[in-house]
């Protein structure tokens, strides 16, 4: 891809998902973002997948309806990024070719995605211990159990959206990559082993 076309994807991607945000806000702990970092790492590569995770938690971080996330935005940008790895990995261990719609492949993409929502909550909630003061052991304790509902709900809707919807974007991406001449690597066919593993 020239840079142009990376640079207009990174914009799509980020624009879509702060729109989805905005749409979701009412609905608490569900969100398209990780699934949609997940395809564009998938898709895209990994540079492109972190490059939106970190803009889109930047941007959602200042301009989110609940007010200005301040020290933890780091925290949170950081952590999406934990869902281009696994974009970019699933890319290495799935070929496009083994992908439909409707396929037990998109239960691993799901479970994919819930894992590392998994320890996205974890940070997060470890690192708002830290900026409200918790000092000790039993502290952190505390806040993560607070935090144990709020993780399930999105750790079990990040679980169904990326099953039900990742496969379904990715396969969009290829029914148009020709078209758009925008990535080669969506149409590559070479078998990949499944242990491959992230360069």
């Amino acid at each position: 891809m020239t840079s142009t076309q990376k640079l207009t994807i990174i914009a799509l991607f980020t624009s879509l998902i702060i729109a989805c945000d905005y749409a979701l806000v009412s609905v608490s702990n569900v969100k398209l973002l990780n699934t949609l970092v997940f395809c564009s790492a998938y898709s895209f590569g990994f540079k492109v997948g972190a490059s939106i995770a970190l803009l889109s938690e930047l941007i959602w971080g200042i301009v989110t309806p609940n007010g200005f996330g301040g020290l933890i935005i780091p925290f949170l940008a950081g952590g999406e990024v934990l869902f281009a790895v696994a974009g970019y990995a699933a890319s290495k261990m799935w070929k496009l070719d083994e992908l439909k719609a409707v396929s037990p492949v998109n239960l691993y993409f799901g479970a994919l995605i819930a894992i590392c929502t998994f320890f996205w909550d974890l940070e997060t909630n470890l690192a708002t211990g830290l900026l409200e003061g918790a000092r000790t052991f039993v502290e952190y304790i505390a806040v993560l159990s607070i935090g144990i509902p709020f993780a399930a709900i999105h750790e079990a809707s990040d679980f169904v959206l990326g099953a039900a919807l990742a496969p379904v974007v990715i396969l969009c991406f290829k029914r148009y990559a020709h078209r758009f001449n925008i990535n080669p690597n969506l149409a590559r066919t070479a078998s990949v082993p499944h242990s491959a593993v992230v360069n």
